[in-house]
């Protein structure tokens, strides 16, 4: 061996601390977010006790994850695997817990369902965790990991097939590259992060082919076509994951391809086998069509065949692929010189590959559906890390925010293209070079003009453009051209390594901000809300949020959400919110058998629903409800916040759909309401409004609620004397059980506990399980102080322990004392 080559080879080894480094890097800010996760997510709630460990409820253990950003997408991975695991199926094709009461098709596909489930599967095997408690694991860990996979896995076969150095610097790229590595955060559970990394790798295989085909190797033809073919079933995988990253990654290898073949032109005399674009070309697109066939058979045989949402992978695509990789390599072999044919048999195969290519737009004409070109919520997202730019499009977002950190970090990556394209227009360059570097520039180019577009793409731009990477270094030798590649891509990647770098409030261990906080009211109202809707289930009408975490934190289902596959929902909620009367809203309430309606004072996208029905919200009836101007069938129930910081002042309204209650009984609940929200202001104007009903014995019980909150003793005094001769003429006997206990409560603070021990002796009597639900957690509090006092008590040892779950640790504290 010679100096020279042993100087080369320790050189060569070199790079591979860089990988080393990358990994460590990843394991670094992995492990901070996921403490950080794991932080808010231990944080305890209030209004429902935890628990204890053994316990019959769902085994000890409820669902825990505050996901990091309220990220909606992640809710629906984690629910739809859930029932996975809980129905035994291998593919979730419907769920219930939308749209109720008739559920919704789910079309978003299984991989990345498996690969959580997979997870979840081997940590619930190692460790003996309930499944779900797994399932949250797996949420920590599932994205970290396939990060971490992506970047080993890439790193090994780049450095295998086309060089130690493009390895180094593609693993410092999936490891750095901003937005692409914000893909991967623990805790929120997404397929992009995937979809990304198939979209990679369906061009690594075709660099890998490129090389294959210009080698001096005998069998360099059959080589090329199997990393083709390869290619081709990668990309398929990954339209398999999401059409829609994948298909426009095709359509770019395609202008990649023709460019390739122009490169190319002076190597055609090499003959068929060797010359891109007539033979890889279509083993390119035979694997691709096959592959992407056999994903629909897997995915959607024998009930779902028929669909047509193009949004999914479809058998159209397979179709259009092998019609289009015909087309491609004819063209490609014309362009490089190979005289068309003009047979019969020719113009067959060219009109019978453009109409498979038309049936694509032609469907999605047909269907009048946009397809892959439809943009949702999550496509005007950069990244999901907090304080992620939104915006309409990306000249919407420089406009709106300016020269940041997160704007530098995504958009000097695109400095790397510029060396790729003058090797590429360089005559002098190797014909490996200029060929690859065309098929990888076609996606990138197609990635930067939908990330124009749609913000969430420039996570599919770095994807693409670390396979351009590949390809334009792929054959740097020179040492100083490897120096210059390496300050390049140094300079390019690192304002993305810092801002991929956790720095919100990680190093703050009591600090949340306002979205983790608005999570652990979430998980704590979904809690409550359960308890207190009992076997039977609740069906809530609240903004999309609160519509996710009510299901995925207490069971409840609920109508709308913002996904593209529940339409029929989102109509439902747009119609009850802007109904014109308080008779259209309840019999729409009905028939989706809605029993709570959920209005928090910082979501206001109810409000949004209601004028996108009726163009506005003023006499909507949402805007009723804003107003307290509540028909007989509502009943506000108090859920009470505690002081938490960058919420002050905010509230969330509950509404329970009930019977018909009388005038004075709803009025007397509404100001009992008011009161146990602290809102006195109201209480007293709701308290002035029962003086309309001067002979109603319950509006009386509430006016002295309302009176001892506001502190008016005077006040109160005079109503306990107005109540006292009535109750001894009966005039309790119809009083509903509820108001009941408020007349015991009322008496006792009256010192006539004689009197308050009788009612509270008829209502210890008439209790049940659904009269205890009814109850306020004030209420219910009361009522155990009363039966301490009175030394009576539940007889029914069930009944007593419900009394004791639907009451928050601090007032079980309380009475303990």
């Amino acid at each position: 061996m010679t100096p020279v080559s042993y100087r080369a080879r320790i050189f060569s080894r070199a790079w591979v601390a860089i990988p080393l480094c990358a990994c460590v890097y990843l394991g670094w800010i992995d492990s901070v977010r996921t403490g950080r996760v794991e932080y808010v997510s231990g944080r305890a709630g209030w209004s429902v006790s935890e628990p204890a460990p053994g316990s019959s409820a769902r085994g000890g253990w409820r669902p825990r994850l505050i996901v990091p950003e309220h990220d909606n997408v992640s809710y629906e991975w984690l629910d739809q695997t859930r029932q996975m695991f809980a129905r035994g199926e291998w593919r979730v094709r419907r769920v219930d817990y939308e749209n109720a009461p008739y559920g919704r098709e789910v079309f978003s596909t299984s991989p990345y369902r498996w690969w959580l489930g997979l997870v979840a599967w081997c940590d619930h095997a190692l460790s003996g965790r309930p499944s779900g408690q797994s399932l949250e694991r797996a949420a920590l860990l599932a994205d970290p990991l396939l990060h971490l996979l992506l970047l080993v896995g890439t790193t090994i076969f780049v450095a295998w097939r086309l060089g130690a150095f493009p390895a180094a610097l593609v693993s410092v790229g999936v490891a750095a590259l901003f937005p692409l590595a914000g893909d991967f955060i623990p805790g929120a559970p997404d397929d992009h992060g995937l979809a990304q990394a198939f979209a990679l790798w369906s061009m690594l295989p075709l660099l890998a082919g490129v090389r294959a085909l210009h080698s001096d190797a005998a069998d360099a033809g059959r080589r090329a076509r199997r990393w083709f073919f390869a290619a081709g079933v990668t990309g398929a995988v990954g339209m398999w994951v999401s059409a829609v990253t994948l298909v426009p990654v095709l359509v770019g290898v395609a202008i990649g391809a023709l460019v390739a073949a122009w490169v190319s032109q002076g190597n055609a005399a090499k003959g068929p086998a060797q010359t891109p674009g007539i033979a890889p070309w279509r083993d390119w697109a035979l694997g691709g069509a096959a592959a992407s066939l056999a994903a629909c058979l897997v995915e959607f045989f024998p009930a779902h065949l028929a669909y047509w949402e193009l949004r999914v992978i479809h058998p159209l695509y397979g179709l259009a692929w092998l019609g289009g990789g015909e087309a491609l390599a004819r063209t490609a072999a014309w362009i490089q010189g190979k005289p068309s044919g003009r047979r019969p048999r020719d113009i067959a195969v060219w009109v019978l590959s453009a109409a498979a290519v038309a049936a694509v737009p032609f469907a999605m004409w047909r269907t009048r559906s946009l397809g892959i070109l439809a943009v949702d919520l999550p496509a005007l997202r950069l990244v999901r890390l907090p304080d992620s730019p939104i915006a309409s499009d990306s000249m919407a977002w420089i406009e709106k925010d300016g020269p940041t950190l997160a704007a530098l970090a995504t958009l000097l990556p695109l400095v790397l293209v510029l060396p790729a394209i003058w090797i590429l227009a360089r005559r002098g360059s190797g014909t490996v070079s200029r060929a690859s570097i065309s098929i990888a520039l076609g996606p990138v180019l197609v990635a930067l003009g939908l990330a124009c577009r749609q913000l969430s793409w420039w996570s599919g731009f770095d994807g693409l453009l670390l396979a351009l990477l590949v390809a334009a270094t792929g054959t740097a030798t020179h040492r100083l051209s490897v120096w210059a590649w390496s300050a390049l891509v140094g300079l390019a990647l690192l304002p993305g390594a810092f801002q991929v770098f956790p720095r919100d409030d990680s190093g703050k261990e009591n600090a949340l901000n306002q979205t983790q906080v608005v999570g652990l009211i979430e998980r704590d109202l979904a809690r409550w809300v359960a308890i207190h809707a009992g076997s039977g289930g609740a069906v809530v009408l609240a903004p999309p949020d609160e519509t996710t975490t009510m299901y995925y934190y207490g069971g409840a289902r609920g109508l709308a959400t913002l996904g593209w596959e529940n339409r029929d929902g989102l109509g439902a909620a747009i119609r009850i919110v802007s109904a014109a009367t308080p008779e259209e809203a309840q019999g729409l309430v009905l028939r989706r058998g809605v029993t709570h309606i959920v209005i928090p004072q910082w979501d206001p996208y109810l409000d949004v629903y209601a004028r996108m029905g009726s163009g506005r919200l003023e006499g909507s009836f949402i805007d009723r409800l804003h107003h307290w101007e509540l028909p007989p069938w509502l009943r506000p129930v108090p859920y009470v916040l505690p002081s938490i910081g960058g919420l002050e002042g905010q509230t969330v309204t509950v509404l329970e759909v009930v019977d018909d209650q009388d005038p004075a009984a709803a009025a007397g609940r509404l100001a009992e309401y008011f009161v146990e929200m602290d809102q006195l202001d109201l209480a007293a104007s709701a308290a002035q409004a029962l003086r309309r009903f001067p002979a109603d014995f319950g509006a009386l019980v509430a006016r002295a609620q309302v009176e001892n909150a506001r502190g008016d003793m005077d006040g109160f005094a005079r109503t306990v004397d107005l109540l006292l001769p009535r109750l001894s003429n009966g005039a309790d006997r119809t009083l509903p059980w509820d108001r009941r206990v408020s007349l015991a409560v009322v008496l006792a603070l009256g010192q006539h506990m004689d009197l308050a021990r009788a009612q509270l002796g008829r209502c210890l009597a008439e209790v049940d399980d659904a009269k205890l639900r009814s109850l306020s957690a004030e209420s219910l509090y009361h009522l155990d102080v009363l039966s301490k006092i009175a030394g009576q008590g539940i007889a029914d040892p069930r009944l007593r322990a419900l009394a004791l779950d639907l009451l928050p640790q601090i007032s079980r504290d309380r009475l303990e004392q």
